[in-house]
């Protein structure tokens, strides 16, 4: 995992990738082409998968960070799971949609990771049905760098580098 340096989206990205260890073939859905943040986190994704040579993309498909946008659209692609091992969202709500689409087609359907660390994703984790997710807390990382702009403003001691762990 990378903090230090590195992007929160690579390192979602690389929370989500070392949880895919022994995927061959992955998907990725991404969130809406208009958002900043949504690209940003889908380089950082393909980014940690090329750190992998032995991963290989083989689709990536837009789930608008909406569970319903993500179920149609995997539903849409099902003639590509075969020899997908997992599927790489770009958040939890996009993850419940992918298990939907799971859901409705019985089977050995791929492994499936997200990001934000939501209670339905961690109850999916709980009973199986959902490989990981990594948590994304803006709140607490905003608290962190408030405090240390104002030890700064206040010429008092802060680390130079804050690391958060998930």
């Amino acid at each position: 995992m990378r903090w230090a340096g590195a992007s929160r989206d690579a390192n979602c990205a690389g929370i989500g990738c070392g949880a895919l260890a022994g995927a061959r073939a992955v998907s990725a859905p991404a969130g809406p082409r208009a958002s900043a943040p949504a690209a940003g986190r889908l380089l950082g994704f393909q980014d940690a998968l090329a750190e992998d040579p032995g991963i290989q993309v083989r689709s990536s498909l837009r789930g608008d960070y909406q569970r319903a946008v993500a179920r149609d659209v995997f539903l849409r692609a099902k003639h590509q799971w075969p020899g997908v091992d997992a599927v790489l969202c770009a958040n939890d709500v996009m993850a419940r949609g992918v298990l939907d689409a799971r859901d409705a087609n019985p089977g050995n359907g791929p492994l499936v990771v997200g990001v934000n660390a939501i209670p339905a994703a961690v109850a999916a984790i709980a009973a199986g049905r959902m490989l990981a997710t990594a948590d994304f807390n803006a709140m607490t990382m905003s608290e962190i760098a408030t405090e240390a702009a104002v030890r700064h403003l206040r010429g008092q001691c802060f680390h130079r580098s804050l690391m958060l762990f998930v």
